[in-house]
């Protein structure tokens, strides 16, 4: 492992790294140590983290690391990476309390400040074109993809994991709860052409719709639609 200078930065120590020229010229700053030159730090070694930072207290409201900007003009923090195995950017894993004390935790957590702020709380994009990768993804029962989003905008709910979403938005009912519940007007628009067969004539049932304000229904048993109301 490349082994360069240790440096003492404020409230943390990066042992084993490469300090950029000129960062070791510091000066207090009031609670600061302002630095003349960026820090820049490298490793190479497999078993070994560049940085570690433990945060010891066991009270009060302070963190291991508090990144903070003034720029308007660009982000906090840059985080990239070049994963191919099963891990993510970014890793966060929450340690919890099995016996349930932490209730109010969580593994992410996100306070958009200022009343009247137009910020958008998690925004996903591909800059350089659509992907094959599912956008979102959440699993907490065993089997199932509780929640997801495909690269191509199907939305899947309850399905079964790795599952293939089979319309715009797929429900499996997977308890004695219905699998949707609408609290309120709903509003079914006339189709653009109405169907003659069934997606999915496997999954039995049929299609319901609406066309020049009728609402209709076309069974998986074939035949002509029937007009409801």
């Amino acid at each position: 492992m490349a082994v360069g200078r240790r440096v003492f930065l404020g409230a943390f120590t990066a042992g084993a790294v490469t300090v950029a020229a000129g960062a070791e010229a510091a000066a207090a700053d009031d609670e600061y140590t302002q630095y003349t030159a960026p820090a820049k730090f490298y490793g190479d070694s497999p078993t070994a983290y560049v940085v570690a930072i433990n945060y010891k207290a066991t009270s009060g409201d302070k963190a291991a690391l508090n990144v903070t900007s003034d720029n308007p003009a660009s982000s906090a923090m840059y985080i990239s990476g070049k994963e191919q195995a099963a891990r993510g950017t970014l890793k966060i894993a929450h340690v919890g309390y099995a016996d349930g004390s932490d209730s109010g935790a969580s593994g992410l957590s996100i306070d958009l400040q200022t009343p009247g702020t137009a910020a958008q709380g998690i925004y996903v994009t591909a800059t350089q074109g659509p992907t094959k990768g599912a956008l979102l993804v959440l699993r907490n029962n065993a089997g199932l993809e509780d929640f997801v989003v495909k690269g191509t905008g199907l939305i899947g709910v309850g399905i079964d994991r790795g599952g293939t979403v089979r319309g715009q938005v797929h429900v499996v009912q997977r308890t004695e709860n219905p699998a949707l519940v609408v609290q309120g007007v709903t509003h079914i628009a006339d189709v653009a052409t109405a169907p003659t067969e069934l997606k999915h004539p496997s999954l039995g049932g049929g299609v319901l719709y609406a066309e020049n304000g009728e609402l209709k229904w076309l069974s998986s048993k074939g035949g002509t639609p029937t007009t409801l109301a």
